[in-house]
């Protein structure tokens, strides 16, 4: 029988294993190629805009003919103008200002067991449901429970969460762009002890009630608590593009837009070597999951790879339909190494050349190993007769 008919009929005994194996293969080849392609170009813009990149004194003024060049300047926030609420007697000087509203309301909880029908004496799937009030963010849809009555919520919350920005924000004689006031994202929260003017407010633990009685709330009472991010004089470094006075994103030549932006003083070098971790961090994160699933690809398509493998005589004893199978982890890791070696050999050569050698030499080790394996079993059973024949029974 030859090679296609022998793979369709094992296909035909196991096509749902098959499928998902199949499946598994294009997620895990396609979030190894979208990964390294991202990592590739995120690193050339690094390095690109680490040569453009000029230091610059916060101390000094605007330099017009600087516009277009990428600067690095570190420096104290200075915020003209405070961000406020007046009905919660809130104003701080920070870049960015967080109101989260939440309301307190009904929430279904739902919990499967086993039932037996006494006429049959059947076990069916029954649910049983509670319900629970709790604080929540967003508004939990009542009209989709199983029991409505008595159990409703308000149709809208009404009072909207919302994040204020401070339309000025500068570092030394520079104006950040918005691009760069969107990366404050490292969120405090505002503990004031000021009681609000507003009346039917009640503050404790910096937390304002919409409510009667804090202890006991009701369903539809609500509650605010506020954040800042970006407090006003704190230190902080950006890398972006000057243009006419203000900071803005720098545009590489693979139209990748980086703007960089970190808490304290830190110099060209510290910024980049920063950034340039946090990318590899989060490179090797999407790469383990990657190989994970090209791992259970190769276990779920075991018996098609076997039958591959058998005609070369080298791979036949390295995959397997176990899942702690070493070969299995070989394979996986190999394929990974070869993707990630072609995303790379454009860009760093000799990083890809040696990832292509690292993805062979696992194969070479479990082959080399098997055929030292079978020869040195050939070698004990053309041994065996001469051995069985010196062997004396005990009587």
């Amino acid at each position: 029988m030859n090679l296609m008919a022998t793979l369709v009929e094992e296909f035909q005994r196991s096509w749902l294993t098959s499928l998902i194996g199949l499946g598994f293969l294009c997620v895990g080849v396609w979030l190894l190629t979208w990964n390294e392609g991202r990592a590739v170009h995120h690193a050339h813009s690094l390095d690109e805009t680490y040569n453009n990149a000029i230091a610059l004194n916060a101390y000094d003024r605007v330099q017009p003919e600087l516009d277009g060049r990428v600067v690095h300047i570190s420096g104290a926030l200075a915020i003209d103008e405070p961000l406020t609420e007046p009905d919660y007697s809130i104003s701080i000087q920070a870049v960015k200002l967080k109101r989260r509203v939440q309301m307190y309301q009904w929430v279904e909880e739902r919990t499967p067991r086993d039932q037996e029908d006494t006429s049959t004496g059947s076990f069916n799937y029954v649910n049983d449901y509670y319900y629970v009030t709790e604080w929540r963010d967003k508004l939990v849809d009542s009209s989709g429970f199983y029991i409505r009555h008595g159990h409703e919520n308000p149709k809208e919350i009404p009072l909207k969460s919302i994040t204020y920005i401070a339309p000025s924000v500068r570092v030394g004689h520079l104006v950040v762009g918005n691009e760069i006031k969107d990366k404050f994202t490292d969120f405090m929260e505002v503990t004031s002890d000021e009681r609000p003017e507003r009346r039917g407010v009640k503050l404790h633990m910096g937390i304002y009630y919409h409510c009667d009685d804090i202890w006991n709330p009701e369903v539809g009472d609500i509650r605010v608590q506020f954040y800042y991010a970006g407090p006003g004089g704190e230190p902080v470094t950006i890398i972006a593009k000057q243009e006419t006075g203000m900071l803005v994103p720098y545009k590489t030549s693979k139209g990748h837009e980086i703007a960089l932006l970190r808490h304290g003083n830190l110099n060209i070098n510290q910024m980049f070597t920063s950034e340039h971790f946090d990318a590899r961090l989060e490179t090797w994160k999407l790469r383990g999951l990657g190989v994970f699933i090209l791992y259970a690809s190769s276990v779920c398509l075991a018996r098609l790879l076997k039958i591959i493998f058998v005609r070369t005589s080298l791979l036949s004893n390295l995959i397997s339909g176990e899942a702690n199978s070493f070969g299995n982890v070989v394979l996986a890791m190999s394929v990974s190494l070869i993707i990630i070696a072609t995303a790379w050999m454009l860009y760093r050569p000799m990083l890809g050349a040696g990832l292509l050698i690292a993805a062979v030499s696992p194969l070479l080790y479990c082959t080399l190993g098997g055929v030292q394996r079978g020869a040195g079993h050939a070698r004990q059973l053309r041994s065996w007769p001469k051995e069985k024949s010196n062997f004396i029974p005990r009587i």
